[in-house]
């Protein structure tokens, strides 16, 4: 996933919702079948998915389940990295095949990763050998998932709210809701 400028958003509108809702439900879906649904003309279902496709807003790919592929085992590991090399050890773990996300985040740790193991010994080389062996890793920490609540790929895309008008005084009620 990349970042998108803000303008994508805007085309992210009702109808563009139901088509991807009929694909959250079956990926596989006709044209044709999109359209009944949401009483559109599939040439409209048709344009409106190239375009989404198009502008790397909508991928339709295949999900595998780790658990059915021997990958029982989720973990994130919270890294640390030396000054400014944080672009080429992000690259260099997303590399990994067990990394399934890689993201430079604020807090404690400079990046972010998530990745699907097999057994404790596979979990071992990947975090001392694989992720340790990357140049400009400093250390480390691995939060083992014990427990999934929510694991899904089709999620729904949820409403931005509107920014609020920076060019306006902020009101008591804006002040209240802020505090």
């Amino acid at each position: 996933m990349s970042e998108k400028s803000s303008s994508a958003v805007a085309l992210f509108d009702t109808m563009d919702r139901a088509i991807v809702e009929c694909l959250r439900e079956d990926g596989r879906m006709s044209h044709a079948d999109i359209a009944r649904r949401i009483d559109a003309a599939e040439a409209t279902v048709r344009r409106r998915l190239h375009r989404m496709q198009t502008s790397g807003m909508l991928r339709v790919v295949p999900v595998i389940d780790p658990d059915s592929v021997g990958l029982q085992t989720s973990l994130f590991l919270g890294v640390r990295i030396e000054g400014g090399e944080w672009r080429s050890v992000a690259q260099a773990i997303a590399a990994l095949p067990e990394v399934r996300y890689v993201a430079m985040t604020t807090g404690s740790f400079d990046l972010l990763v998530e990745a699907f193991v097999g057994h404790r010994e596979h979990l071992a080389a990947f975090v001392l050998d694989a992720i340790g062996s990357v140049p400009g890793v400093v250390s480390t920490e691995t939060m083992t998932v014990l427990s999934v609540e929510k694991f899904v790929f089709e999620w729904e895309v949820p409403e931005i709210p509107p920014r609020r008008d920076v060019g306006r005084a902020m009101t008591d009620t804006d002040a209240r809701t802020l505090s």
